[in-house]
């Protein structure tokens, strides 16, 4: 589930639907959405891709991104950044952001 920097550019260049979730180690807010985050990725039958990204492996391309703190989620699709959310989020929160992808 984790997608180095290379992968993810490949896939965003390839225009598929994806959504990482940017985070740290060390950040409480992001252990406390792993979980959630792993079980909605887990259970999810669409075709949008799931993955996470720890920033302080991929610093350079974390920042050449946008991405400023942690947790952030940004989704991808046609080639480009769809959207970019910033925080703790819930079950349903995410789920909706997948269907927002399919239906974007």
């Amino acid at each position: 589930m984790e997608i180095s920097a290379k992968e993810l550019q490949e896939k965003i260049n390839n225009g598929e639907k994806i959504i990482v979730d940017f985070h740290g180690l060390w950040c409480g807010p992001c252990k406390m959405m792993m979980p959630i985050y792993e079980k909605v990725a887990k259970n999810n039958e669409t075709n949008v891709q799931m993955y996470t990204m720890d920033i302080d492996k991929n610093r350079d391309y974390v920042m050449s991104i946008g991405v400023r703190s942690v947790p952030t989620i940004k989704l991808f699709s046609d080639k480009k950044v769809s959207d970019t959310v910033v925080g703790v989020m819930g079950e349903d929160r995410i789920k909706s952001l997948v269907n927002n992808l399919i239906t974007g």
